[in-house]
């Protein structure tokens, strides 16, 4: 099992970032071997905001969002009461963005590892949780 944040999979859509290739092969061999992959479900918003406003195509952001929805093959996790009190701890005691802290706190709460592209996220979060990037 795996918790990606928004900048692997915005890459792995996205074929114009540099990680593409990478965060693809990664997935499909997350895929291959049954590992589910998971994420807290403002991942939705994290990445339509990604392609709406950094591509400006929000037409193409509307139907990857759906896509992400439909697909199933990332299991998106509802924010509880108890998870933002994880997240809002790890952001205060080290210094991680609030969005960034959700993603750390759900690979902590459910003892697994965090793949991400963010540096922030990689080095701050790493003596808490195991954190990768998303190379095969």
């Amino acid at each position: 099992m795996a918790v990606i944040d928004a900048s692997v999979y915005v890459a792995l859509v996205n074929a114009q970032e540099d990680s593409h290739i990478n965060c693809w092969t990664w997935f499909q061999q997350a895929q291959d071997l049954g590992e589910t992959v998971s994420a807290p479900v403002i991942l939705l918003a994290e990445v339509a905001a990604a392609l709406s406003r950094g591509l400006d195509k929000p037409a193409l952001a509307h139907r990857i969002i759906q896509q992400l929805i439909k697909a199933k093959a990332i299991e998106l996790v509802p924010i509880s009461h108890s998870l933002a009190e994880m997240a809002a701890k790890i952001a205060i005691d080290h210094k991680i963005r609030g969005c960034d802290a959700i993603y750390v706190a759900l690979a902590q709460q459910i003892d697994d590892y965090l793949v991400t592209l963010d540096e922030q996220q990689l080095n701050r979060s790493a003596h808490l949780i195991t954190t990768r990037k998303p190379y095969p």
